[in-house]
């Protein structure tokens, strides 16, 4: 117990009026703690720790990752919002683990912090409220994620899932991504392709050096009868030729008895064997050229063809 001239504190039952135990110690100050009081809490192994500057958790464990977020966003102020992988796992996508500074966005000047990777704007957008916590629209902390990583594949996972499964638009990312590091926009510009898939990324990558025509990418195909044949990963419709990379086998059979040519190469071996593969690719669309077309049709549209080139 702490007693002031006002009120008689319970210090150990004081984490219990701050969400995830995190409070500034402006709060606390004015609860009637002396400084003191909070220099001798937060002393090493004390029951209390610093996270930022100026904010405490009232807990001697260490900081989950909620904690951490929640600190970040009492340290940015009022009308700091979360982005980053934080707020894209806050809105349901898991493609990357939190970890790492927690990403914030604000519009005031604001001091570098360790644990926090602060962008300032002059605007903010309009705030979504997930899990107790003011969140950036998806589109904004995909576009946000994505200018601080590194790795390819990173890049993809994010951008791909977002569009995937949180349906934002391409062209919200592009605008948001023009100055973005070339492996953003050349994610951006697999997307705009049709590209939803890290193999279908490698497998486009395979094709950049070959003379074919772009695929069309995820296509539903049918018999003459209307049946359901699959989905090819990629698709060249002009000769009947499927790609299969991640759809599940069952189908293939289906594909070859009705006449289309298919070639079967695992994710694996798309990453580690580009060579062999984009050979493996020009002898199958080689034999589906010297054949007459099936009558397979895809159930979407697909994008005008390109003359074949062998």
């Amino acid at each position: 117990m702490r007693t002031t001239n006002r009120t008689t504190i319970d210090l150990d039952a004081l984490g219990g009026l701050f969400p995830q135990r995190v409070a500034t110690a402006s709060e606390l100050l004015a609860l009637g703690l002396p400084s003191a009081e909070l220099a001798l809490r937060c002393r090493p192994q004390g029951p209390w720790q610093h996270l930022l500057p100026g904010i405490l958790l009232l807990s001697r464990t260490p900081p989950s990752r909620a904690q951490l977020v929640r600190a970040a966003l009492r340290y940015g102020g009022p009308q700091t919002l979360l982005t980053g992988v934080d707020a894209l796992q806050l809105h349901g996508l898991r493609a990357l683990p939190a970890t790492g500074p927690v990403q914030i966005l604000v519009n005031r000047p604001l001091e570098p912090a360790a644990k926090v990777r602060i962008t300032r704007i002059r605007h903010l957008p309009d705030p979504v409220l997930r899990r107790g916590f003011l969140t950036a629209p998806l589109a904004r902390a995909a576009v946000d994620t994505a200018r601080v990583l590194r790795l390819p594949d990173d890049i993809r996972a994010v951008l791909t899932e977002v569009v995937r499964h949180g349906g934002v638009p391409v062209g919200d990312l592009r605008r948001g991504l023009a100055r973005a590091s070339d492996q953003a926009r050349q994610v951006i510009s697999e997307l705009a392709d049709g590209v939803r898939s890290a193999p279908q990324a490698w497998a486009r990558a395979v094709l950049d050096d070959l003379p074919l025509p772009p695929p069309a990418w995820g296509v539903p195909l049918v018999d003459a009868e209307g049946r359901h044949l699959g989905i090819a990963d990629a698709w060249w419709d002009d000769r009947a030729l499927a790609w299969q990379f991640t759809t599940p086998t069952p189908h293939r059979g289906m594909l070859t008895a009705a006449g289309a040519v298919v070639l079967h190469t695992t994710p694996v071996r798309l990453r580690r064997s580009p060579t062999s593969v984009a050979q493996d690719l020009l002898t199958a669309a080689a034999r589906a050229a010297t054949r007459p077309k099936p009558r397979i049709t895809p159930t979407h549209r697909l994008p005008r063809p390109f003359p074949p080139h062998c």
